[in-house]
């Protein structure tokens, strides 16, 4: 015999007319037998294949192009190349457009400190994979600016600075100053592609070529152009300190570019 409280909980039971499912009067479950079945399609992505050997390269090929990593390799600035493109003297103006034409130089004043503004131009411009590195100079002055190529023709600046710097003597016929080397302060943080090594200078009216080697061993050569040379590289401190010059006249030899 069930007690008034266990009658009153069975009357609240939503369920209590419903027959108990699976027996043959059961029209909701025939009606669910009856329904015509279907199977639905399940997408799944293939699974990456896997390359035999530690020193197996990885390939991704797109409309026809294969760029090859291998492991160990840097990933930044992965169109580098160590031939720059030679580049018109109207490209050299447009890329340079984006880049700032002044250094900026804290003078003390009678009213206190205030920021002088020195005027930078561009006097060289290389192009390495997407990215153009522009070498802007003035009076006491020096500018780096990296640009990289975007869809569309369009350029975005990726980083770049302008200091106060001496302006090295004059170099005679078949030598080179420097200017400025080592890794560049605004590409040495963990945005962006990562540290990039620079270097620059004058050259003399003999000096037909400037190359420099990485500490890799990969040789690399720099632009050349109205009296100035220029050269950059990915990662920290990749470039070594002598470079080879090549002049006019066939001749060569090998200088320090460190600084």
């Amino acid at each position: 015999m069930k007690s008034p409280m266990m009658v009153g909980l069975a009357a609240l039971d939503p369920a209590r007319d419903l027959r108990a499912p699976g027996t043959p009067d059961d029209e909701a479950l025939q009606a669910i037998l009856g329904t015509a079945r279907r199977a639905t399609p399940i997408r799944r992505s293939p699974r990456p294949a896997v390359l035999a050997g530690a020193a197996a390269a990885a390939v991704v090929a797109v409309a026809g192009v294969a760029t090859v990593w291998w492991p160990g390799s840097p990933a930044a600035y992965a169109s580098w190349t160590a031939v720059p493109t030679t580049l018109s003297a109207a490209d050299t103006v447009a890329r340079a457009a984006a880049c700032d034409t002044a250094a900026h130089q804290i003078t003390e004043g009678e009213d206190g400190p205030h920021v002088d503004d020195v005027p930078i131009r561009p006097v060289l411009a290389e192009q390495r994979g997407d990215y153009t590195y522009v070498l802007l100079v003035g009076e006491g002055a020096s500018g780096e600016c990296l640009v990289t190529a975007q869809a569309g023709g369009a350029t975005d600046v990726v980083g770049g600075d302008a200091v106060l710097a001496s302006v090295p003597a004059a170099p005679g016929p078949r030598d080179v100053t420097t200017r400025g080397s080592g890794t560049a302060s605004w590409s040495a943080g963990d945005t962006g592609d990562g540290a990039l090594t620079s270097a620059y200078g004058r050259v003399g009216a003999d000096v037909e070529a400037v190359t420099l080697t990485l500490t890799s061993g990969e040789r690399v050569q720099a632009t050349v152009s109205d009296g100035w040379w220029a050269v950059w590289a990915p990662g920290e401190a990749s470039l070594q300190d002598t470079a080879k010059i090549t002049l006019t006249d066939g001749g060569t030899a090998e200088v320090a570019v460190a600084r």
